[in-house]
């Protein structure tokens, strides 16, 4: 999230442009940047997101899309399709897992701890029957030294990388479910920390999120009468143009911070 802040042109003067390294063309796979314009009949500003291959000419011919309705379908098509309880779930279980995966040092070091104790354990055992080499003092020191400095080791690796539970993991996204979808910050917050990339086509916006192993598809009717109007009117007011989007939302094994698409199928 620290890192959008400072993407390049994500700020144009007043504005800004919640999507700025998000957006993608599906033809061409250039990036769409925001761009703004002026009326010159009624002095109404107009912002939108344009191909960088169509504002090039570099033959792409991708229509812009207006600013306003494409990032609010991104955030309430992510809240309705993301942000379910069962979707949720299956979220946290993976980065339960994955922390479980990722954590090996910690591990390592109970281990070397079970297998100390169990040696100091040992040498008392011995000491009480009488069976007393001239290493035993050594040696039981610097075991119990060995112990002491796991046990801190342990400690401070906890407090650097903690785990957490799947209680708190749900609890953390379950704040992002009620927010106001027109509010610029919950927006800026939604697109953030969910949407990966969204590919433009002339039929189709296809989403891929920070995550994996999901999928769901919107229709062209439900987008209509989810958004309204707007639907038709998507492009800055230039040429009329009547454009029709149905959303899916692809996150199948898609690797995190790809941003290649596959194929248009």
């Amino acid at each position: 999230m620290e890192g959008n802040k400072k993407a390049p042109s994500r700020t144009k003067a007043d504005e800004e442009y919640l999507l700025t390294t998000k957006l993608f063309c599906g033809d061409c796979g250039r990036l769409m940047v925001g761009e703004s314009g002026t009326s010159g009949t009624n002095g109404v500003k107009y912002c939108y997101y344009k191909c960088g291959g169509a504002k090039r000419r570099l033959g792409c011919k991708r229509k812009p899309l207006k600013k306003h309705w494409i990032e609010r379908v991104a955030v309430v098509t992510t809240v309705q399709r993301v942000l379910r309880d069962e979707e949720i779930n299956r979220i946290a279980d993976a980065i339960i897992d994955l922390q479980n995966r990722e954590d090996t040092s910690i591990p390592a070091m109970r281990q070397q701890l079970k297998a100390c104790e169990k040696a100091i354990e040992n040498m008392l055992n011995a000491i009480q029957m009488g069976i007393l080499p001239p290493s035993t003092k050594t040696r039981l020191e610097e075991l119990e030294a060995q112990r002491e400095s796991l046990k801190v080791s342990i400690l401070q690796a906890e407090l650097e990388k903690p785990k957490y539970t799947k209680e708190q993991i749900v609890s953390w996204i379950n704040r992002f479910k009620y927010g106001n979808v027109d509010d610029i910050e919950y927006q800026r917050q939604i697109i953030d920390t969910f949407i990966n990339a969204i590919y433009v086509y002339d039929d189709k916006l296809v989403f891929t999120y920070n995550y994996k192993d999901g999928s769901a598809t919107i229709t062209p009717e439900e987008i209509e009468e989810a958004f309204g109007s707007d639907l038709t009117q998507v492009a800055p007011p230039r040429p009329q143009q009547s454009l029709r989007f149905f959303l899916i939302a692809m996150i199948a094994g898609w690797p995190r911070g790809s941003r290649t698409w596959p194929g248009s199928e």
